[in-house]
Order: C-alpha cells, then sequence, then structure tokens
C-alpha cells in the first residue's frame, strides 16, 4: 500500500552452538557457522551504510554545495539536511549521486572508499513511493495547435493499481508570432480509475489569429492519501537535447549537450513549481552576451544566481528556449529538469546493482525520506563482494 515504510531486514538468526563444539563435535555444521557470522557482519555492514547516507550530513556539512565540485573535498558522505529531523535529506547532496551529472558527481569507487567498503559493494536508489507512468497516445502537433492525449498509470511498488489516486494536470504550452513567444496555461484535476489509469484528452489551439502553436509540456501532480505529491513531465522534445539544468543553492546552471543541430540557443524564461502554481524566477532578454547557450568558447554553461532559491527548495525547473528543433526549424521549446527530477525520482540507481545480481547474499533496506517537502523511497544495498 503506498505511503507505506518498507523497513525490513534479510537475514538469518544466529544459532545458540557454541563455535568450537560445532568445530569438533559436528564439522558439518562448520560451513553453516561461518555463513552465519558473515550475514551478521553483512546486516551490520548494510546498517552502518543506511545510517551513513540517510541519518548523517557527511562532512564538510555543506558538501554539496561546491562549486566547481571536487570528491576528493569529501570526507563523508552522508545526505541528510544541516539541523533537520530523522531522514530529511539535502537536495544538493542528493543530485551529487546523479552518475555523470555535468556540474560534477561522486564516482561509486570513491563512495566505496568514504564508506569503508572495501570487500562490499551496495547501490542507492531513490524513486517515488508509488509508481507513475505517462503513455502518449495522441500527439499531433500543427501550426495552429495540438491534439493531446496522454494516459497516466498509478500502481504501488508491488505493481498493483491505486485507485482515486488524484492527479492534477498542468499543461503549459508556447506560441510563437515571428520571433515574439508567449506562454499559456491550463490546469485540469481527475481521478484515477480501479485499474489506476486516468485520461488527458485537450485540443489546445494558438489563442489568436496570425501566431502559430509551438511546443508543450505537461507536469501530472499526482496524490496518494496523505503521501506528498510526485510530480512528473511529459515532454515532446528530450531535455538532454536543448540544455542539461541543474540548481546548486542559489545557482541555476546549465550546460549544452553534445547534440544536434548545433544552433545557438536562448533561455527565454525559468519558473518552478511551488506545489500549487508556477513562479516566474527569470526572464531572458535573447542577449548574444547574457542569455545565450552554444558550443562556442565561453557559451557552454550558462549560469545565474536568485537569490532564496535554495530556501523556495524547487523539486522541478520549467524552462523556454528559443532553439531549433531538428527537422522543425527556430521555435519556443520547453523543457523539465533536472534530471532524473523530472521523471519524479531523485537518484534511478547509484552504485553496482549488477554486483547485486551476482552474490550469494544481499541485504536490503528501505526506508522513506523527504527532499523538498515530497516524499520517497530509499533503498539501499549491500552485498559481500566475491574473492
Amino acid at each position: 500500500m503506498a505511503g507505506e515504510l518498507y523497513d525490513y531486514i534479510v537475514g538469518l538468526a544466529i544459532t545458540g552452538v557454541v563455535f568450537i563444539s560445532a568445530v569438533f563435535v559436528v564439522p558439518s555444521m562448520n560451513y553453516v557457522s561461518f555463513l552465519q557470522v558473515d550475514q551478521q557482519q553483512l546486516r551490520n555492514t548494510a546498517e552502518q551504510v543506511f545510517k551513513a547516507m540517510l541519518l548523517e550530513p557527511g562532512y564538510p556539512l555543506d558538501w554539496g554545495l561546491a562549486d566547481p565540485f571536487d570528491q576528493n573535498s569529501v570526507s563523508r558522505v552522508g545526505l541528510a539536511a544541516e539541523n533537520s529531523t530523522f531522514y530529511v535529506l539535502d537536495s544538493d547532496k542528493v543530485q551529487r549521486l546523479v552518475t555523470d551529472n555535468p556540474i560534477g558527481y561522486i564516482e561509486y569507487d570513491k563512495a566505496r572508499e568514504l564508506l569503508g567498503l572495501k570487500d562490499y559493494g551496495f547501490s542507492l536508489s531513490i524513486v517515488p513511493p508509488f509508481n507513475v507512468t505517462v503513455e502518449n497516445n495522441v500527439f499531433e502537433v500543427a501550426p495552429n495547435g495540438v491534439d493531446l492525449k496522454l494516459e497516466v498509470t498509478v500502481l504501488s511498488v508491488a505493481g498493483e493499481p491505486i485507485p482515486n489516486a488524484v492527479v492534477e494536470s498542468t499543461i503549459i504550452y508556447s506560441t510563437k508570432k515571428g520571433e515574439n513567444a508567449s506562454l499559456h496555461v491550463i490546469v485540469e484535476k481527475n481521478t484515477t480509475d480501479p485499474l489506476g489509469v486516468c485520461e488527458l484528452e485537450r485540443h489546445i489551439e494558438a489563442p489568436s489569429d496570425g501566431e502559430d502553436f509551438s511546443d508543450v509540456i505537461v507536469v501530472f501532480r499526482v496524490s496518494v492519501s496523505d503521501v506528498a505529491s510526485l510530480f512528473v513531465t511529459y515532454q515532446r522534445v528530450p531535455p538532454n537535447d536543448i540544455a542539461e539544468i541543474n540548481f546548486v543553492g542559489d545557482n541555476i546552471i546549465l550546460t549544452i549537450p553534445e547534440v544536434t543541430p548545433r544552433g545557438a540557443r536562448w533561455v527565454d524564461n525559468i519558473m518552478e513549481f511551488d506545489w500549487e502554481s508556477f513562479v516566474s524566477l527569470y526572464n531572458g532578454t535573447r542577449d548574444n552576451q547574457l542569455d545565450k547557450l552554444t558550443y562556442g568558447e565561453g557559451y557552454k554553461v550558462w549560469s545565474r544566481t536568485l537569490k532564496g532559491l535554495k530556501q523556495e527548495v524547487p523539486s522541478l525547473l520549467i524552462m523556454s528556449f528559443w532553439a531549433v528543433e531538428a527537422g522543425v526549424g527556430r521555435r519556443c521549446i520547453l523543457i523539465g529538469g533536472p534530471n532524473p527530477n523530472w521523471l519524479g525520482s531523485r537518484v534511478l540507481q547509484y552504485g553496482d546493482p549488477a554486483g547485486a545480481a551476482g552474490a550469494k547474499c544481499v541485504v536490503k533496506l528501505q526506508r522513506n525520506v523527504v527532499i523538498s517537502g515530497m516524499t520517497y523511497l530509499a533503498e539501499v544495498m549491500v552485498w559481500k563482494e566475491s574473492s
């Protein structure tokens, strides 16, 4: 059932047989005794990793804020927010476990070293406490509008349908008239049926003559019982085709991906989702010095300091770019980020899950955690590596 805490530890109880007696009296039990000791050690190690990562802030206490980031400056790798209640994590620290984060992350082997896991492997995921998928049934774009038909399915972690989940759909679409772009917002609310499914169906037109439809993005806010909402973003253009979005403290940082077309793009608008509505953070000017992001020297990274951003703890940023879409031309394109936040997760997979698949024994610990006011399921797996 969504919202439950899945705190369980797989292990075996140590028998009351005295070890020295087992060696001489029942030699065949010697292996079993060693196995039980190894499992107890594995359980203890897993609990230590779980505590270090989810209950401790690490050191330096604000290590996630470093910019530029150097993993060698971190001496302890805890994710907890400073001066917080139990299982409240710091979003800046969590994003440093997103592999290949363009603004810097801690490599797996470095994390193992910091956690003292010389003979053990581990993995960590931080995902929603329920699963939400969005299927595109109809998505036809024309100059005068778009036919939008999306199917949203809400399931428990165990794969059971969740009926009566509240699905709030915020549709943001852009139009253009010449080189001028405008943004428009539509909000709808539905609930899932007994199969955990609801549909969003809309025909959207440019609001006035002379305007062409440009792009659309949909943010689904899904709430189940008392569990904090989950944001899942459906976007027509993959976000890493336009820019990699990140924020650290009060800084928004964009980096340009190695994709084609390689045309310049300008930052038009930045918005954050504050649970109830979108709040504008930045309006661009299309100035070549201020708001341009391209492959030329000095333009591959764009950053702005927006005072108070960290206190707002945004879970999701929506950005509009004046950019080239392959096969279409230049238009106002909307994307969400950072990755993987727009998918509803914070850390899809960190560590070595393949190692767990080949291990004789794995300890798995799960716990609900809170990041930026939303609830996630953190899962830590630890195993003994083969010699």
